[in-house]
């Protein structure tokens, strides 16, 4: 084996006069590139293989560079598992070539097989639920910690930026700490979010009657150990308090402003491209509003005739965050350099 490059944190996301609140221009464009997935995990939502179709290379360019003109800075590429796109690697060399910060969400599973084009980005999420095959299998399937382990340890044996993305379930609402410890091992920033209730009919776990009280002592926990200023959990205080005292376990949206959340911006900050072209203002509403058709109309013309949502605010630790951040809200802020800053 050569000789490790140790992965940086990197520097703040790039900043734009298209990321002011009050400026009716995108800058986070969330990109669902596939629908494929090589996994199977029980308590996930996804309509994986039952829509077939995907942009081609030449599309996807076409795409991002409208919305790189539009104003996007940030791109963020998932899936299904985004690795499995047959272009993948020319789409994340091309974003770069074009001047987004990209991250990308995975399960690992691929990460040693793309390792030149993943140097490229600013971050690489994996998704860890636990630090035992015993943990992280339960809803994931057989050996799929064996192989995210093995792709976390080549993306830090190639020096690229780690985030862990656990999600909170009956199985490991305990293992968060050891997760945590595992990320020091591998300068990694880790996204806790609870597992939300089910929105669409073709998937996800049922939540036990017990599940409230629960995630709300493991919430009071997390937000406990945000208080350590070394702590290693990439969302700020702030949203695990907005998560916490949120009025109704049973559902993740809210037709009103909740107290605390900051005014939401999906659809006007940060949008949402599904593998066909289609944008919406949220992920979390790609089945209860159209999408807009960006090949047919172009970018511009889809982002202007996005439908506003209804709902005014979430239990989405993301979205929670994403509007604090371009809301301006100092906690926020404080978090992302704390994030960028004091992790070595």
């Amino acid at each position: 084996m050569g000789k490790k490059i140790l992965p940086k944190m990197g520097f703040l996301p790039k900043i734009s006069y298209f990321a002011l609140p009050f400026i009716k221009r995108p800058y986070i464009l969330l990109f669902n590139i596939t629908q494929k997935c090589n996994l199977r995990c029980s308590y996930c939502f996804g309509k994986y293989y039952a829509e077939t179709g995907e942009l081609s290379f030449p599309q996807i360019r076409k795409i991002l560079t409208e919305f790189y003109d539009l104003g996007v800075r940030r791109l963020g590429i998932s899936g299904g598992e985004a690795l499995l796109h047959k272009d993948i690697d020319r789409v994340i060399e091309e974003a770069v070539k074009i001047g987004f910060d990209v991250g990308l969400n995975s399960n690992g599973i691929l990460v040693p097989y793309h390792l030149k084009s993943l140097r490229l980005l600013k971050n690489l999420s994996i998704s860890l639920d636990g630090t035992t095959a015993a943990i992280h299998d339960k809803y994931r399937g057989k050996e799929a910690f064996k192989r995210a382990l093995a792709g976390i340890e080549a993306a830090y044996q190639a020096g690229i930026p780690l985030h862990f993305c656990c999600t909170l379930t009956d199985a490991n609402l305990k293992e968060w700490p050891k997760i945590i410890n595992l990320a020091k091992k591998y300068n990694a920033l880790v996204q806790i979010s609870p597992l939300y209730p089910r929105f669409r009919g073709d998937g996800g776990l049922k939540l036990a009657k017990a599940w409230e009280k629960k995630i709300k002592k493991t919430l009071t926990d997390i937000i406990q150990e945000k208080k350590n200023k070394s702590s290693r959990i990439f969302y700020s205080e702030n949203t695990y308090r907005l998560m916490l005292n949120w009025p109704d376990f049973t559902s993740d949206i809210s037709s009103v402003r909740e107290l605390g959340h900051p005014p939401c911006l999906a659809g006007n900050k940060f949008v949402v491209l599904d593998h066909k072209g289609r944008l919406f203002p949220c992920v979390r509403l790609t089945d209860s509003l159209p999408g807009q058709d960006c090949l047919k109309m172009g970018v511009r013309q889809a982002y202007n005739k996005l439908l506003q949502p209804q709902c005014k605010s979430c239990r989405w630790a993301c979205y929670i965050e994403y509007n604090a951040l371009l809301n301006f809200n100092l906690s926020a802020i404080s978090n992302l350099f704390l994030n960028r800053f004091s992790k070595g």
